[in-house]
């Protein structure tokens, strides 16, 4: 019957989901989807970039009360003038964060001055796109499987404070106020009505603790 010949004629999405590389007939890379949804099994953080700095903040969940709450880091220094929030796979976000301080050291000692937020974060992209197979010659083989973690990359360079975020599928964008996580939308609407460009950064800091008990109230 018909059905039967266009799943023959088409395939389906479980015969594309088993490469990274392969697109689907209907255009997309589905295991940079489930990567996606990774993000969405995290907890949420949020940053809000005003003209003193930026403000981050991160929903850190306890499973058990047994566990050492600094253990759990969701939120890390990456330069003196850099740091990010993470939501996501906890290990996937370490090795982006060690990686992206090693190309802040790198940058620092080649050219004796500090990195820019856009250049590192976009450094961070790259290697959030560098996943597949690879040369199985190389020394350093990319990683099988896209990350499955979104970072909000803030500092304050040169050009002033700025907010960057990406995600699995290597896309950075640009912001004066984002949230990621399982409550995203939540918090972007928290985050269109609340934000104003003049806030202080005490009162960025209340901002996005605000969006995180909303969120956890919710």
């Amino acid at each position: 019957n018909f059905s039967y010949l266009n799943k023959f004629m088409f395939g389906s999405n479980k015969d594309h989901d088993r490469s990274v590389n392969t697109f689907s007939q209907q255009g997309r890379l589905l295991q940079v989807e489930y990567a996606m949804a990774a993000i969405k099994r995290g907890t949420s953080a949020v940053g809000v970039k005003v003209n003193d700095g930026v403000a981050l903040a991160v929903h850190r969940k306890l499973n058990s009360t047994l566990v050492e709450p600094k253990s759990i880091e969701k939120a890390a220094e990456i330069d003196d003038h850099i740091a990010c929030a993470a939501s996501g796979l906890f290990t996937d976000a370490r090795t982006l964060v060690e990686y992206a301080r090693v190309e802040a050291q790198n940058h620092k000692f080649t050219y004796d001055e500090p990195v820019t937020v856009q250049s590192l974060t976009r450094s961070v992209s790259d290697l959030a796109l560098n996943f597949g197979e690879g040369d199985p010659q190389a020394k350093k083989k990319p990683m099988a499987r896209p990350y499955g973690v979104s970072l909000l990359i803030g500092g304050v360079d040169e050009k002033g404070p700025c907010l960057y975020q990406t995600d699995p599928s290597g896309t950075m964008l640009k912001f004066d106020a984002k949230g990621i996580g399982p409550a995203d939308e939540t918090i972007q609407d928290l985050l269109e009505s609340k934000y104003r460009s003049d806030l202080t950064l005490l009162e960025a800091e209340e901002l996005v603790l605000d969006c995180l008990k909303k969120t956890m109230e919710d």
